[in-house]
């Protein structure tokens, strides 16, 4: 065993924890088949021997330690995979909200789990990895890792595409006032319902309803496009409950791994930056504002932001800096963005062996105040959308819920 010590990111991401909210990444793959359950369990075994940081846990010491280490165990402590049959799609959804309702122990490596959950002849793997070690690059390149392990390949994942490079404007985002906040969707005849963790709701859109968005300005992305309307729906929400007004502010995560190298590097090296859009722009043209924006990102985007960097400073023992980090969370809430879209690229097909993945699905966790967050990739010529969102703040998705 050795160790290695906690980056800033790390550390925020261990703070950030708290009851009812597991800082947890999600991904799905639902596949048309079973797996054969020891032929799985090796496949990831070789992903875990492959990849010392996915067999981390914290290292025991002291709740008065200053400096945060990660224990690296020459082996996995424990079997991260487990599996249980559902009945049907309502139990299956059921075990997905349990499943993200339960934090994580971090003090037991690996920092994932891998629930196989099967119905008839069909598969789900939810995959459950926590944000204190793995960005959501890495939480789909485990499953991507294991895919390929399974089918008798590297159990490595590719590393990521960077984006495709225009060249048109870039600035920042123009921030006025606090940001808007998305309206509850709770009434009061869902005051006995569960209040932990958070629900789904996936939506399969077709990729050329996002190509013709993005084709109306040539400097703008396909993820652009998704911003564009991921802002829109919060308006049109908001205006559904009588408060469209304020500024709507979208966390937008860039990977900020270095170019080149064969395969994903696991682990936290995701920055984040904000896309601001007012009204007028989003009733407008908003790919304009969205894609200068974003090019400004790609070069700006931060792993933490100076705040929350001085709270991963070992100035004094980490139960302490924790303890005085939840009411500085609060105090500062007005500030924290509207909601966060996440979109990973693009996903060749994935096959377990023989067995075909039909949908691939990604979202990262949404704490409040925000308690709604959207994660895309692209697959099988779809864009494959979670909406993942607190179940304090709504009983139903704000929008999309149809899918």
């Amino acid at each position: 065993m050795h160790t290695e010590a906690c980056s800033a990111v790390d550390e925020i991401n261990l703070f950030s924890e708290r009851p009812g909210e597991p800082n947890l990444h999600y991904a799905e793959a639902a596949l048309a088949g079973r797996l054969e359950l020891p032929r799985l369990r090796a496949a990831v075994s070789a992903v875990l021997a492959a990849h010392p940081a996915a067999r981390s846990r914290l290292a025991t010491t002291s709740p008065l330690r200053l400096w945060t280490q990660w224990a690296i165990p020459d082996i996995a402590e424990t079997d991260p995979v487990q599996e249980r049959t559902v009945a049907s799609r309502r139990e299956l959804a059921d075990a997905r909200e349990e499943i993200f309702a339960t934090a994580l122990p971090t003090q037991t490596g690996p920092l994932f789990r891998l629930h196989v959950l099967t119905h008839k002849r069909v598969t789900n793997l939810i995959l459950a990895a926590h944000h204190a070690r793995f960005d959501g690059y890495s939480a789909l390149g485990l499953l991507r890792a294991i895919a390929s392990a399974y089918s008798g390949g590297e159990p490595t994942a590719p590393p990521v595409e960077p984006p495709p490079v225009h060249s048109g404007t870039s600035r920042p985002p123009n921030y006025q006032g606090p940001p808007l906040r998305i309206e509850p969707g709770r009434t009061a005849q869902d005051k006995d319902l569960p209040t932990d963790g958070y629900r789904f709701r996936h939506v399969a859109m077709d990729i050329r309803d996002l190509t013709n968005a993005a084709s109306y300005y040539a400097d703008a992305t396909v993820e652009d496009a998704l911003l564009a309307e991921v802002a829109r729906a919060v308006f049109e929400w908001n205006a559904s409950r009588g408060k469209a007004w304020g500024q709507v502010r979208v966390t937008v995560p860039i990977d900020r791994r270095p170019p080149g190298g064969k395969s994903l590097k696991l682990g936290n090296h995701t920055g984040y930056g904000t896309v601001a859009l007012d009204l007028a722009e989003v009733a407008g043209s908003p790919l304009a504002a969205v894609a200068a924006q974003t090019r400004h990102l790609r070069t700006t985007a931060t792993e933490v932001d100076a705040m929350a960097r001085t709270f991963a400073e070992p100035w004094a023992p980490f139960a302490v800096r924790k303890a005085i980090k939840r009411p500085v969370d609060r105090f500062t809430a007005s500030r924290v963005d509207s909601t966060m879209a996440a979109t990973l690229g693009e996903v060749d097909q994935l096959w377990f062996g023989a067995v075909r993945t039909g949908a691939l699905w990604y979202a990262p966790p949404a704490p409040l105040p925000m308690g709604l967050a959207v994660g895309a990739v692209q697959f099988a010529n779809k864009m494959h959308l979670t909406l993942r969102y607190r179940r304090a703040l709504f009983t139903e998705p704000p929008f999309w819920g149809k899918g």
